[in-house]
């Protein structure tokens, strides 16, 4: 896996030519609400990757800002279990919390139903002060997610 996210991220993009923007911010990325603040857009339009297992394999969920995962949903889609991951697991995998990569972690990806009603969404870039602003028809496309209800 990169060990630079954010050049990596910046690869995707160029390689297949999707219309997405490269944002900073000084506030760390832990919540939604923080970068929405530090980016002045909607907390709706913030994107959530959270790493989740099942039988062991890592996973992402990803949601809007302003929603909460359904476990429930995602282990009816899996037919397994499924459970949040730890920061000590997500630091294993070569990520930072705040800082998964919406697009290109290499991860089984699952998109809430709610993202692709947005005109754009911002997720991480790979670091928590780093941020892709992306349409949620490339994210799905570039990580080859699966679309599904996620979100409660």
């Amino acid at each position: 896996m990169p060990k630079n996210w954010i050049e990596h991220t910046k690869q995707l993009i160029e390689r297949h030519g999707i219309d997405a923007q490269i944002l900073e911010h000084k506030d760390w990325g832990k919540e939604s609400q923080t970068v929405a603040k530090a980016l002045g857009v909607p907390v709706a339009n913030i994107l959530k990757a959270l790493l989740c297992f099942s039988d062991g394999e890592p996973l992402l969920a990803m949601i809007l800002g302003d929603d909460r995962l359904e476990l429930g949903k995602l282990e009816m889609l899996l037919h397994a279990d499924v459970r949040l991951g730890r920061a000590k697991e997500l630091k294993s995998l070569g990520f930072t919390v705040g800082g998964i990569p919406a697009i290109g972690s290499g991860l089984r990806t699952f998109v809430d139903t709610k993202v692709l009603q947005k005109e754009f969404v911002i997720g991480s870039a790979g670091s928590p002060y780093v941020g892709i602003r992306l349409k949620p028809s490339d994210l799905v496309k570039l990580n080859g997610a699966i679309v599904a209800d996620l979100a409660k």
